[in-house]
């Protein structure tokens, strides 16, 4: 979701600092193994990582499937992922993650794709975890994180065999988040008429399908906007994407446990609107819900209820690099591990 110059999901500053920083700090949690893998996809070659438990031996063995949120992300979330792998891997489970297309080693460009082209991803990536990785896969389950949610409930789970799904912070309809997003950073500063007016107008030319060049005329007419808070790239992928809704995707999804983690002070996405949505669409008996009341977006404690801006992003990965599981909510893992664990003895 993008919308108004903001990235959703993820901080701006989701960079070059991050990236040097996850050199510097390692994972206090970093205990597992790890395999590379590459599969085709829409003739162009991703690239990813299989986390296995540090003595893995061949025996069969479950896999945890993971689907990014928004943005330029590395098979690793540019370290927000590594708590991650080596928790599952202690708990004898693998994972599989790769660079989104364009990123990193993978050839492609994820910014072309619309939500069923990451859902066709993610089955081509499952096919390749189960015929050509090396690994003994067992059981899969597919983790996803914020913008996930749009692309999950297209996944083909028949064909896959996908046992549960395990939803983290998704937001429900795409325009629906962006003005949300906005209420609650007009909240913390009001903005004038005049920016309301304007804001509306960029609405009204994303979900109508405006092209990059009326954008840029209407950055040119008004005070607001600059013609570079987008490229052609992001803004196409925007226009593309701003119809996203998931509600009948996730009502026409085949009956599998699903658990839904959800944080009160997510200030990217309208949390309880996300679990009023599933608990009307999932059958009572297949879904679970864990509320956290302290949660922020990313399932780390946050002070308040507020958009990510500024240097947001770059605190949250620094405290994933410095204290790994620990810097989350209490709680969280023992929810996660617990539903996972639960649906793998089955």
């Amino acid at each position: 979701m993008i919308s108004r110059g903001a990235v959703f999901g993820t901080s701006a500053v989701f960079g070059v600092v991050l990236v040097a920083l996850a050199f510097v700090f390692l994972s206090p949690d970093a205990v597992h193994a790890t395999r590379q893998i590459e599969f085709d996809f829409q003739e162009n070659q991703v690239a990813g990582q299989i986390t296995l438990p540090q003595n893995y031996d061949g025996e069969p063995i479950d896999c945890i499937v993971f689907v990014h949120g928004d943005g330029a992300m590395d098979r690793g979330a540019f370290g927000y992922f590594d708590p991650y792998f080596s928790t599952f891997a202690q708990q004898g489970w693998c994972t599989l993650s790769w660079d989104k297309p364009g990123v990193e080693a993978s050839e492609g460009d994820w910014l072309s794709f619309s939500m069923a082209d990451r859902a066709a991803l993610v089955d081509a990536g499952i096919e390749a975890l189960r015929s050509q990785s090396g690994v003994n896969v067992d059981q899969i389950g597919v983790l996803g994180f914020s913008q996930a949610g749009w692309v999950m409930p297209k996944i083909d789970v028949a064909a896959h065999k996908v046992e549960f799904m395990v939803f983290v912070s998704p937001a429900i309809n795409w325009m629906a988040q962006s003005n949300y997003m906005t209420q609650l950073r007009r909240s913390f500063a009001p903005d004038s008429e005049a920016k309301i007016a304007a804001e509306a107008q960029l609405d009204a030319l994303i979900e109508n399908g405006g092209s990059y060049q009326d954008y840029v005329r209407l950055s040119e007419s008004v005070e607001f906007f600059d013609a570079d808070d987008f490229t052609e790239q992001w803004w196409d992928f925007a226009v593309r994407n701003a119809g996203a809704d998931m509600t009948q995707d996730l009502a026409a999804l085949p009956a599998m446990p699903i658990l839904l983690l959800a944080g009160g002070r997510d200030g990217q996405v309208d949390a309880q609107n996300s679990v009023e949505t599933f608990e009307r669409l999932v059958p009572e008996d297949h879904l679970r819900v864990v509320w956290f009341d302290e949660a922020g977006h990313s399932m780390l404690p946050v002070d308040e209820r507020k958009p990510m801006s500024g240097n947001d992003g770059l605190w949250l990965l620094g405290k994933v690099m410095l204290w790994g599981s620990e810097a989350f909510v209490d709680g969280y893992w023992a929810a996660l591990n617990g539903f996972i664990a639960a649906q793998f003895e089955q």
